[in-house]
């Protein structure tokens, strides 16, 4: 079904608008981290001691926090490689320095998700990946057990994010992918994208411009798979303020939008290279500047970017 405007003229074949239903299911303020990093760190501090500073091996020790370790020790400390089991079923197993993880490990969670990588002063520091039960994947960088640095998660849906973090939140560079193959490369402050970046939907819409807390917001264009183009100001989504619409026949609008609608004065060029100047309301015609009102009205008295 294409746009129609007054006088019942409707666009040529070729000018069918896009069908964007899809637009809010793909609406990236619907998507959340799917999973969160729990802090499940036990403390591993342990009195057990020993009389000897030379690198020995015990079976099992029983500790203070209610673990069990089982590993190399140097004097009272853990040191080497060792397993420490907890009574809720969670276990670390790899290398300790001084009594903390330290260096490479695994730290297996009581509900069955996992951490694998480097370690440092107990915490993951480094390269690592963390596991979901539910399918969500980290790869990449950490700091204190969080997220620092380049990384790239995955959803069990098949949605990607490939990008920078800080302190556990997507900051900084990077790309959004759904599992349509629709996707945004851009910036990101505190998991929203913000600053300048570039969406590109699955039906063939294209938005390049300033972001704002999730939404199309500040200087921008849009292009659709039909051959329309959008310069100018956006707000929440929606062309709002000074802009240029153009048709893929050639035909224009230039001036204000409100809401994606042309409201206020504006000026058309026809396909014949014919300039006029009127005033919209909310998409509307209410009038031309000029003798001739009822010439070319049909053609612009009703225009709607979200039709399209």
């Amino acid at each position: 079904m294409g746009a129609q405007c007054c006088n019942n003229y409707q666009y040529p074949e070729d000018m069918e608008p896009c069908e964007d239903a899809e637009m809010q299911r793909l609406d990236p303020r619907q998507i959340n981290i799917k999973y969160n990093y729990k802090k499940k760190q036990k403390v591993m501090n342990s009195s057990q001691t020993t009389k000897t500073q030379e690198r020995t091996k015990q079976s099992a020790v029983a500790l203070k926090s209610g673990g069990v370790y089982q590993g190399d020790w140097i004097g009272n400390k853990r040191e080497g490689y060792g397993i420490l089991k907890w009574p809720d079923g969670s276990e670390y197993q790899g290398e300790w320095k001084n009594n903390k993880a330290n260096g490479q490990g695994k730290f297996i969670y009581a509900d069955g998700d996992f951490y694998e990588g480097q370690w440092e002063n107990d915490k993951q520091n480094g390269k690592g990946s963390f596991q979901s039960q539910n399918g969500g994947k980290y790869e990449g960088e950490w700091k204190d057990d969080l997220q620092q640095g380049f990384g790239i998660e995955t959803w069990e849906d098949g949605s990607r994010y490939e990008g920078y973090f800080y302190e556990g939140i997507k900051q900084g560079q990077g790309t959004y992918i759904w599992n349509d193959g629709s996707q945004y490369t851009g910036l990101w402050i505190n998991n929203k994208r913000h600053g300048q970046g570039v969406q590109i939907w699955k039906n063939g819409k294209e938005y390049q411009g300033e972001w704002f807390e999730d939404f199309m917001c500040g200087q921008g264009s849009m292009k659709w798979a039909n051959g329309c183009h959008y310069v100018g100001l956006f707000n929440k989504d929606a062309p709002n303020g000074y802009g240029i619409f153009k048709w893929g026949n050639g035909r224009s609008y230039e001036g204000s939008f409100k809401l994606s609608k042309p409201n206020g004065k504006g000026k058309v060029m026809l396909e014949n290279g014919q300039t006029r100047f009127g005033e919209w309301q909310e998409g509307k015609l209410l009038k031309w500047f000029d003798n001739q009102q009822d010439v070319q009205k049909e053609n612009f008295d009703v225009l709607n970017l979200e039709d399209l």
